[in-house]
This record gives C-alpha cells, sequence and structure tokens, in this order.
C-alpha cells in the first residue's frame, strides 16, 4: 500500500473536487452539489485527522480509567550511591544525576525478572545508544538495575542504534533493534537536523532494524554488534519490530509462532504491519513472513517479502512505536501508540491510543484515546503494558502503564513513570 504524504493528500483532493464538482454541476445545481461537496470532503478530512474515530469502540472492553496519577521513578533511592549515576551528560547539566532513559521495551523472562532495553540511557557513564536493564518488583516500589551498558552500542537519537522490541521465549532473550546503518531521512515530518547539541527538528526514521538475542538474561548477545553488516530488515517498512508478549517466557502463546508489529517511523508514523516467525527461529530472517492479504480477518495471507506486506492499520501521522501485548484470560490483544502534536517535537504534548483486537493483526476497536495524555510538560512517550504487574479478575483488568517523558534539554521527566489503570470488560 502506498501512503501518499499530506502535500500527496491535498493534491489529490483538490483534484477530485475539481471533477466532482465539474460532473456534478451539469446534473444537479451548484447549489446542491456545494452541500455535497463540503459534507463529503468533511468527512474525508475526519477519517484522515481524528485518531479517536477511525475505528469503532470496543465492545469487550467497554470502560477505562486510571487509578491515581502518575508516578516517576526515584532515583537515587535511600541507600544508593548518587555518584554511581553520574557523570551528567552535557544535555543535562542543570540536573542532578538519576537513571534516565526512553522507549523501555520489556518482557517477562523464566525467572521471573522484568528485562528491558533503554534508549540514550543517560547514566552511570552511558549516554547514547541502548543498554540493558532489570526491573525488579512492583509498582510504586520496583527497582531498576543495569545488566549490561551494551558499550558497543552507540550514537544519540535516529544516528545511534535503539531499542525497539524485546521478547523471552524458552529462556532466551531477544532484542530488536533500529537504525543500524546509521542516520536517514524520515518518511514524514521535518528534516532539517539541525546543529550538533542543538535540539533536533527532525523526525527520527526508525529504520534498518536487527535482531539479536541472549541465554544468560542479558549479560552477552549474539552476534556481537561488530559482526553484524545488514540489517536483518532493511528500510522503513518493517524498521522497529515490537514483539507481541504473551505472558511470562511466552508462555500464553495461542500457537507455534512469535509475532511482532511495526510502524513505518520512530515517531508520527502512519502504518502497522504484522509479521511472524516460528518461535524456535526468531534470529533467522529468512524464516519471517508479513502479512499480504487480510480480505479474511481469520486468515490472513502471508509473504516471504517484506515489500508485498500490506498495512493492517493506517493512521496519518497517529503511529509511533507501539506497544501489543496478548491477554490470554480473555483472548484479546491490546495495542498501545501515540503521536506527538509536532513532529519530533519533545515540547507540545503528545496524545495517547489504546486498541484492542482477536488478531495481532485486528480488526482492531477502540478501547482508550487521550488527546493532550499526561501534560504538554511532561510530553510523555512509548506506552508499555508490563504483564507482570497485571491482573484480570472480577471482570476488570488492573495493572499499570509505564512510558517515558520529555526529552527535552535539562527535562525533570526523561525518566521511566508508571500509573495504574482499570479496564472494564463486557459482562456476558
Amino acid at each position: 500500500m502506498k501512503i501518499e504524504s499530506t502535500e500527496n493528500m491535498l493534491d489529490l483532493k483538490s483534484r477530485w473536487a475539481g471533477g466532482f464538482l465539474n460532473g456534478c454541476v451539469g446534473r444537479a445545481g451548484l447549489g446542491f452539489c456545494l452541500f455535497l461537496f463540503a459534507f463529503t470532503l468533511g468527512s474525508v478530512c475526519l477519517g484522515q485527522s481524528s485518531p479517536s474515530k477511525q475505528v469503532k469502540k470496543s465492545d469487550v472492553i467497554v470502560g477505562f480509567q486510571w487509578l491515581g496519577d502518575a508516578i516517576e521513578y526515584q532515583s537515587p533511592r535511600p541507600g544508593e550511591d548518587p555518584t554511581a549515576l553520574g557523570p551528567v551528560s552535557s544535555w543535562f547539566s542543570k540536573t542532578a544525576p538519576q537513571m534516565r532513559g526512553d522507549t523501555f521495551p520489556l518482557t517477562w523472562a523464566d525467572d521471573d525478572e522484568i528485562y528491558a532495553s533503554l534508549g540514550d540511557p543517560n547514566w552511570g557513564g552511558k549516554d547514547d545508544g541502548l543498554d540493558i536493564e532489570k526491573l525488579a518488583g512492583s509498582p510504586p516500589d520496583y527497582i531498576i538495575s543495569r545488566v549490561n551498558p551494551m558499550s558497543d552500542y552507540k550514537g544519540s537519537g535516529g544516528e545511534g542504534k535503539k531499542p525497539s522490541g524485546m521478547i523471552s521465549v524458552n529462556g532466551v532473550l531477544y532484542l530488536a533493534f533500529q537504525n543500524l546503518l546509521g542516520p536517514k531521512p524520515p518518511a514524514y515530518g521535518p528534516q532539517d537536523s539541525g546543529k550538533q547539541g542543538e535540539e533536533r527538528k527532525v523526525s527520527q526514521h526508525g529504520s534498518d532494524a536487527m535482531i539479536v538475542s541472549s541465554s544468560d538474561h542479558g549479560k552477552t548477545w549474539t552476534p556481537a554488534i561488530a559482526d553484524i553488516k545488514q540489517p536483518m530488515f532493511p528500510g522503513n517498512l518493517f524498521g522497529g519490530p515490537v514483539f507481541v508478549n504473551n505472558g511470562k517466557d511466552n508462555a500464553n502463546a495461542p500457537d507455534n509462532y512469535v509475532y511482532a508489529v511495526s510502524t513505518n517511523q520512530w515517531d508520527n508514523g502512519s502504518t502497522l504491519r504484522v509479521g511472524r516467525v516460528p518461535a524456535d527461529r526468531i534470529a533467522d530472517g529468512s524464516a519471517w513472513q508479513w502479512i499480504s492479504e487480510l480480505k479474511d480477518p481469520n486468515r490472513p495471507r502471508w509473504t516471504s517479502n517484506l515489500q508485498r506486506s500490506i498495512s493492517v492499520l493506517n493512521n496519518d501521522g497517529h503511529i509511533s512505536l507501539p506497544d501489543m501485548v496478548y491477554i490470554a484470560a480473555i483472548k484479546r490483544y491490546l495495542l498501545l501508540t501515540w503521536a506527538l502534536k509536532k513532529p519530533f517535537s519533545s515540547l507540545d504534548g503528545t496524545d495517547l491510543n489504546i486498541y484492542d483486537a482477536p488478531h495481532p493483526w485486528g480488526p482492531f476497536t477502540r478501547v482508550h484515546h487521550e488527546d493532550v495524555w499526561e501534560s504538554v510538560d511532561m510530553n510523555p512517550y512509548s506506552p508499555r503494558i508490563p504483564l507482570k504487574w497485571l491482573q484480570v479478575q472480577n471482570g476488570e483488568l488492573t495493572g499499570w502503564i509505564q512510558f517515558s517523558g520529555s526529552w527535552r534539554q535539562n527535562s525533570p521527566h526523561y525518566k521511566s513513570h508508571v500509573r495504574q489503570f482499570k479496564m472494564i470488560l463486557h459482562k456476558k
């Protein structure tokens, strides 16, 4: 599917409008045609600009509410040596040493721990690239520690390797990361990178993805980054794979495949593709398949050619790096995504969208939408649902959404946050 840019879409609408009016006026009169034109064009624009109205409301999860306010991760913790959190990078020079970072793709592993990878962690001597961390305990008293600084994974923002997905399967951790080949122009949004050291006015491309694995809970990874010459998934169509997590060590997987979803840009992308791979061949790029046809939502067609894949969800500029989990107790998938109010701006706020579906490819229905998520000052992004922290009982899902906060210079929010929620299930 070809996704048109905003300018191209407007040009197409203009050409359509001219043809519509020329053909209509001769048959029905100018007044009626102008009324019909305005109504139709308004409907077309609404479908593209209103993320909360693109899909119908869920009839399985019929309510959503927050339980309390967001809680930011506090560091140093009592008794923790603050010097171990430094030195403070120049970007945060006016703030105290603390655990920073964003993105947080995470998984519930076989040893009952939650493992995550942070982008641009900015603490403990690692200021860029990515690392591996562990989240022990439960909110609000969970504890974050570093497992591996991943010192060879370097580069800030879109210029460096950034995590997109993580999953534990049969005791092995798999990490998907993007930007293997370095910076590239984004598919959408501004492309002026600005001066080095200044906040970049450029959308993150999020492309050229790779998967590595660890058999010792993140202490070592194969293949080594120095041995990787080409991405597993070149380009941006599947440039940020996010593994679909299915409970502890993938125990609740409904079949023998591991699934992943990806948008076509780190921030404010427009499409969502679904890939799958046999659970014992996750790191084998040749074993991956993508949906190529979806005429029957229960029987999609698959292709081994990424270029022939189709998007299963389209929302112009409103699908940023997502998260998807499977809730086995209700046999539904939850999809979380977000969008910046302005492309790659850490100053103007974000929106939040939560969908559910019977399959990783849909059909999607809307669970919750917030036009201004948390606050403009916090500018939250990358929502995740840690399955270890989720409970299903008495007709409700209760859990925590973990997310990152604004990366602007000297931001107090560039760290992990959690907020408790409740989803209400339809009573049968």
